[in-house]
């Protein structure tokens, strides 16, 4: 699994993890419950697996379904936020390494999870292979093939492209001492072909950018949340933090979203 013993993980014990979590939901809900609903069709009487569940949104949504004669199995590491719900089962999982909950299930989701995993290949396939015979794996992650670009799409100062470019950099290289891997969506379809699946589909989502929407604001949160390394491994200053925080608000400005690529996989029935 990722480094979790890193000094800047991002912690569902967090003061502000339940605004982290939040912000999380708003980016990313819409589009998760288009292709849970539109595409995979998640109907009554479903048992689904709804893995690193976070606020529990979207294990509210598949409880909501799968009806009376369904079940949802909500697995966090630290799942304390998940609301209680007579059809949610919540448990404290750690996919690497405790036992996977049984039966199979109709429905596997996971956002978010595989790319911080040091053996994702292994866990995707094996997840695949945990699903009723007509069932569906679900894997959405951030793709970021973007180390060298800049983060903003809206005309801006030199100062404040060098700062926000500081700010990227800087995220990329905690992404590498933690494990994060922004490329990994964009091998989910090979790996799971190569396991032996024929029906996977990718659907391709960015969320909006401006200043004071969700992504943005979720940026801002992170500015504060990873100050400390931000401060000691980069080029940023106090100074710089705060107007990137005050950019962040502006309307006017215009951020470059991560990808988000979501594989769906269709086993036999």
């Amino acid at each position: 699994m990722y480094s979790t013993e890193h000094k800047q993980r991002f912690d569902n014990d967090a003061p502000v993890a339940t605004e982290q979590l939040t912000l999380l939901s708003e980016i990313l809900n819409r589009e998760t419950f288009s292709v849970l609903g539109e595409e995979v069709r998640v109907g009554h009487g479903w048992r689904c697996w709804e893995v690193g569940a976070g606020d529990g949104s979207v294990a509210r949504w598949l409880a909501a379904r799968v009806g009376t004669s369904g079940h949802v199995v909500a697995s966090d590491i630290k799942p304390h936020h998940v609301p209680s719900h007579p059809r949610i089962e919540a448990i404290r999982h750690d996919l690497t390494s405790d036992p996977w909950p049984e039966p199979k299930f109709d429905l596997i989701h996971a956002r978010l999870v595989l790319m911080h995993l040091a053996d994702k290949e292994a866990i995707a396939a094996r997840l695949a292979a945990h699903l009723r015979p007509g069932g569906a794996l679900v894997l959405t992650d951030w793709y970021c093939g973007c180390a060298d670009q800049s983060m903003i799409k809206s005309p801006v100062d030199e100062y404040t492209t060098r700062i926000f470019q500081d700010y990227h950099d800087g995220v990329h290289k905690l992404a590498g001492q933690t494990g994060m891997d922004f490329d990994w969506a964009s091998r989910t379809p090979d790996v799971l072909s190569a396991a032996g699946h024929r029906d996977i589909t990718v659907r391709d989502y960015q969320a909006p950018g401006e200043g004071g929407k969700p992504t943005a604001l979720l940026a801002r949160l992170h500015t504060s949340m990873l100050e400390s390394f931000l401060l000691s491994e980069t080029n940023l200053t106090a100074t710089d933090l705060a107007v990137i925080r005050e950019t962040l608000l502006n309307p006017e400005f215009e951020m470059a979203t991560n990808h988000t690529y979501t594989t769906v996989v269709r086993v036999p029935k």
